[in-house]
């Protein structure tokens, strides 16, 4: 177990942190850290955008270090200028980072290793050994040899900077990278949760304890209803099984026969991926490393939110700050862009200040009007304000409008109405939320009677069109959206936590009636698997406050007051100065909250407690339970021992030269010349065919084959290596069975140069290919 390297990364996280808090305090300085837990995302943000542009010239460990010492010098000067730094929340911030990073770094400890099935890390670690590669931005891309990369990478540029300023070899920083992702999910998680629930002068430790529960171990409760499926009457068996595609037989789950996977499979023909089934799963992917940063955006669309912050800081917030944070944002994930552009529209609408005041002139939109004219005012202006946030986003990350969205041969449109969300299929993947919602709202129903029957009639109109569309979501769903903005709208005692819930129930209502169609996957597979996690993300630090102000709010002596007076207080303020008029409430309800609680937390702890069960007591080879490790590479003299000295040696080479091999079939064991070292073959993995379209890549995969093939005629196959600038022939036991036995050293130019197991590797001579007569012709 590499214990040194692992300090070694908690300290320059701890570092990185450090230089951010000045900017973090000065951002939130109402939060009751000041902002600490989001000091390592502002860090990572302003360094990595720095990086980013100023690696179109030139990408180094001394580009890195420019980057960082600018960062520490401006933020420095910032520290000077008067600004609070609150040390304890700093301390609280990294014990919460820390014990999420162990966590996660004891789970890949056991499985390090970086395998092509059940995900992508292959595109992962080939992107982070490109980055690695690679002289300038954007880097190479390893399956398309000669072109750059068109796939969002802001996420893989964060670990190629962490693996170069700890001086790391890749093959360990993947999965520490990944534990720091995770580390900044929850930790995020926590501080977002305690600065919404200060405001109710009640224990934000708690709030924040909750969110990072559920966004850090929670999963859904379909491993706990297959549990409770042995004791259940077979009729109900059937009518939760049926929608699900199971045979009632096989859905009562015993517990030798759980696997972590079937909870990320509960809907049909979707993924519904949750944070700790990702994380054990462990792929280095966009739309889980995206996440800390996305509630880092929100973090500051609830400070704009905060209706006592003056106002010329919140310009400031919305103008320059939120643009680059999402721009950023869109770097890593750009499924998050639109979502970041959406809470920040539902944090404008929702603040108490008019969103005119953001804008010059805004005064003519702030005439009194009627109510649904002023609400229609307020939401577009917050809709427009947005909009503009969007565009100079945009320009923040031109590199990657240029390079990435601008250069990809995907055709994407917006397709409607997909295959329909079943009712338990809702249920099972958002139960855990959307009943604690749901008696949360409940509570804060205050109707007058005509306002009851406006709302008795609407919520009517819901369940019948619903029920008889088929469209479960408008049943499930749908009245906690439009609940949550009525009870936001009518002054209630409800805040921000109420207005991640409307977004989270958005996210989910829209994508049960509009999609993202492209050439990756038919339907909307893609677009639930992007958007749930980020759902997921919202829900948690929703609920944690829900959580806590439903015990709170059960308990005398505590009350929810919203005041701006009420949100300066300290958590920790004399108990004797709380109010003391609130009506005693009664044991028996206080007993219920309790009880519903644990149970929640209980059932939703389920999956975490059996997917590390078998985690720790897996009999696969490749697993380490007895030698662990944070090698990512080990597993290959184990489970392709063949090919393992033939890859190291390739992986020794220095810079990016060309190499051919058989394209890569899609999540099996295919093109590991190029994905485990960053070295460009000439076309690997199925992906390429969605960023530059089927006609360049069934090129590509013709000119490999000619290339291979015994019966190809030496003026062909030496015009397609010099073409691609091929300087080795990665010929493996996946081109011999695919292509059959080609003598490669009997042609001029051509050479062994390595023999291991079952792979010859031949070295192309460019300057005698080239100069064959037939070749120059």
């Amino acid at each position: 177990m590499e214990f040194a390297l692992i300090g070694l990364w908690l300290i320059v996280y701890y570092l990185l942190a450090l230089v951010g808090l000045p900017a973090s305090s000065a951002l939130f300085p109402r939060f009751p850290d000041r902002g600490a837990t989001f000091a390592l995302p502002i860090s990572l943000t302003v360094i990595t955008i720095v990086t980013y542009w100023l690696g179109q010239f030139a990408f180094t460990t001394v580009t890195v270090t420019a980057a960082v010492v600018v960062f520490a010098a401006l933020f420095t000067l910032l520290a000077r200028g008067g600004l609070e730094i609150d040390r304890r929340g700093y301390a609280e911030a990294m014990v919460v980072f820390t014990a999420a990073f162990s966590f996660l770094v004891f789970v890949r400890a056991i499985d390090p290793a970086i395998v092509a099935t059940g995900g992508e890390k292959f595109l992962d670690f080939g992107l982070l050994k490109s980055l690695m590669r690679a002289p300038a931005l954007p880097p190479e891309d390893m399956w398309f040899a000669g072109e750059p990369v068109r796939y969002y990478y802001g996420g893989h540029l964060i670990a190629a900077i962490l693996t170069k300023l700890t001086g790391t070899a890749p093959r360990f920083s993947y999965n520490l990278a990944l534990a720091g992702f995770y580390g900044m999910l929850v930790s995020t998680a926590y501080g977002l949760a305690r600065a919404i629930a200060i405001r109710y002068d009640a224990p934000s430790r708690l709030a924040g304890l909750f969110a990072a529960f559920f966004v850090g171990f929670a999963g859904n409760t379909f491993t706990t209803i297959r549990l409770l499926a042995n004791v259940l009457p077979r009729p109900l068996v059937e009518i939760v099984a049926t929608p699900l595609e199971m045979e009632p037989g096989s859905f009562p789950l015993e517990p030798l026969d759980f696997w972590y996977w079937d909870a990320s499979r509960v809907m049909v023909g979707t993924i519904n991926e949750f944070p700790l089934f990702a994380y054990i799963n462990g792929d280095l992917h966009a739309h889980m490393m995206g996440q800390p940063f996305l509630l880092f955006v929100t973090a500051l669309s609830y400070a704009v939110y905060r209706s006592h912050t003056e106002i010329r800081w919140r310009k400031v917030l919305v103008w320059g700050a939120l643009p680059p944070a999402v721009a950023f944002l869109g770097t890593i994930s750009f499924w998050s862009f639109p979502t970041a552009l959406g809470i920040v529209w539902l944090a404008v609408t929702f603040a108490e200040d008019h969103p005119a005041t953001l804008i010059p002139g805004g005064k003519r939109l702030m005439e009194e009007r009627s109510g649904f004219a002023d609400e229609l005012v307020r939401t577009a202006t917050a809709m427009a304000i947005a909009i503009v946030v969007g565009l100079l986003a945009l320009l923040w990350a031109g590199p990657f409008v240029v390079n990435i969205l601008f250069g990809s041969a995907t055709t994407r449109s917006i397709g409607f109405f997909p295959d329909r969300t079943s009712l338990v299929e809702l249920l099972i993947v958002h139960g855990a939320f959307l009943l604690p919602f749901a008696l949360y709202l409940g509570t804060h129903v205050r109707w007058h009677e005509r306002d009851a029957t406006q709302v008795g009639v609407l919520g009517g109109l819901l369940l019948v069109l619903g029920w008889q569309g088929g469209f479960a979501v408008v049943v499930v769903v749908a009245p906690l959206l439009v609940v949550g903005w009525l009870l936001l709208r009518a002054d209630s005692d409800l805040g921000f936590e109420t207005v991640l819930l409307v977004a989270g129930a958005g996210l989910v209502l829209l994508v049960e009636f509009v999609y993202v169609q492209d050439n990756a996957i038919a339907g909307r597979f893609n677009t639930v698997f992007k958007v749930y996690m980020q759902v997921w993300a919202f829900w948690s630090v929703s609920v944690g406050v829900v959580l806590m102000r439903l015990l709170t709010d059960s308990v005398p002596g505590y009350t929810a007051d919203v005041s701006p007076e009420a949100s300066t207080k300290s958590e920790t303020s004399d108990p004797s100065e709380r109010s003391e008029a609130s009506p005693s409430v009664p044991v028996s309800r206080r007993t219920g909250v309790a009880v519903f609680t644990v149970m929640l937390l209980l059932t939703t702890s389920v999956y975490g407690a059996f997917a590390l069960s078998e985690h720790v007591s897996t009999d696969k080879s490749i697993h380490r339970t007895d030698d662990p490790t944070l090698d990512g590479m080990a597993f290959i003299w184990t489970a392709h021992g063949d090919e393992a000295r033939a890859i190291e040696w390739l992986d020794a080479k220095e810079g990016r030269p060309h190499i051919v091999s058989a394209p890569g079939k899609p999540y099996q064991w295919g093109s590991p010349a190029s994905s485990l070292t960053g070295l460009p073959t000439v076309v690997g993995w199925y992906q390429e065919r969605i960023y530059r379209g089927a006609p360049a890549y069934e090129e590509r995969k013709r000119d490999v084959e000619l290339i291979f093939s015994p019966n190809t005629g030496w003026s062909t196959r030496a015009g397609k290596l010099a073409k691609y600038d091929v300087r080795y022939i990665y010929y493996g036991p996946q081109e011999r069975q695919r292509y059959g036995r080609t003598s490669f050293s009997k042609y001029p130019g051509i050479e062994p140069v390595h023999r291991s197991g079952s792979v010859s590797i031949y070295r192309v001579n460019q300057t005698i290919i080239e100069n064959q007569p037939s070749v120059s012709a």
